[in-house]
């Protein structure tokens, strides 16, 4: 489930906790599970509160019981569709154009909880960007912006925003996550600051890597097998500095007995000098 909201009240708490429920037992349940919920609040009501006035409370109660579960379990039938799809996708560029910028968010909020990381889906930034989503682990925030653009390369104009955001909120990194690609003044701004910026080609890596991880627990077949040379050869979320908790960045050492070999490198340098060994 989600990090919840400060403002979320019980019904909100109670669709969260049903729909997550019928992502995992069968959605018609909702139907059943509704009338039965009716009723016995109903009757729960008319057993406790014996002026006839107050007893339509116990209809109303009874009865928003029964629509929160029945929304939960269409949510969860919705889901479940949604899953299905996903697991005989063919991962490439024309299925992320195919997302709305509402669907390019909720996709990664899934890859990141499937990363272990506790998601909050702020979904305040909208088609035009702000903060899509936080993301919460080991005591440290990451705040992250999608851009959904197609064709686009974003310039260093929201990255510089962005970054302005994680210290306004406190924030310990922040991801920058684009369908497109990055000007050269974009990349130049992120290098050394705790950002992040994964393009189209990266976004790739992760979805394929979730949607393989998926298939395997659930027993599916891939449908194709890519070989995209312009994609990253790792899909992976890069590891914290060891020594100032920065994101890391994967490089190639150019010299020494290692040279060619690549390596975690703080994304810091050369303020911060933290590594750490790449398993290939």
């Amino acid at each position: 489930m989600g990090r919840r909201s400060k403002n979320d009240g019980i019904p909100e708490m109670l669709l969260e906790a049903l729909q997550f429920v019928f992502q995992f037992i069968p959605p018609w349940t909702s139907i059943p599970l509704a009338t039965v919920g009716f009723f016995l609040i109903v009757l729960f009501w008319d057993a406790q509160v014996k002026i006839p006035v107050l007893q339509i409370f116990g209809l109303m109660f009874g009865g928003a019981f029964a629509i929160i579960c029945l929304i939960a379990g269409w949510k969860g039938a919705e889901f479940r569709r949604r899953q299905q799809e996903f697991l005989q996708a063919d991962i490439d560029m024309e299925w992320v154009r195919g997302l709305s910028w509402r669907g390019f968010e909720h996709q990664l909020a899934e890859v990141y909880r499937q990363k272990g990381y506790e998601v909050e889906e702020t979904g305040g930034g909208g088609a035009d960007g702000g903060i899509d989503l936080k993301l919460f682990r080991d005591g440290r925030t990451t705040i992250v912006q999608c851009k959904h653009w197609n064709t686009w390369k974003v310039n260093v104009k929201p990255v510089r925003e962005l970054f302005g955001v994680m210290t306004a909120e406190g924030a310990d990194s922040a991801i920058f996550i684009t369908s497109g690609g990055y000007t050269s003044d974009a990349l130049k701004f992120a290098e050394g600051k705790p950002i992040e910026l994964i393009d189209q080609h990266g976004f790739l890596d992760l979805v394929r890597c979730f949607q393989k991880k998926l298939q395997d627990h659930y027993g599916v077949e891939p449908v194709n097998a890519h070989t995209d040379e312009q994609a990253p050869a790792v899909a992976e979320i890069p590891p914290n500095c060891p020594m100032c908790q920065s994101p890391m960045k994967l490089r190639t050492a150019k010299r020494g007995k290692n040279a060619g070999s690549q390596f975690w490198g703080c994304s810091r340098f050369p303020d911060c000098h933290g590594t750490l060994r790449h398993r290939d």
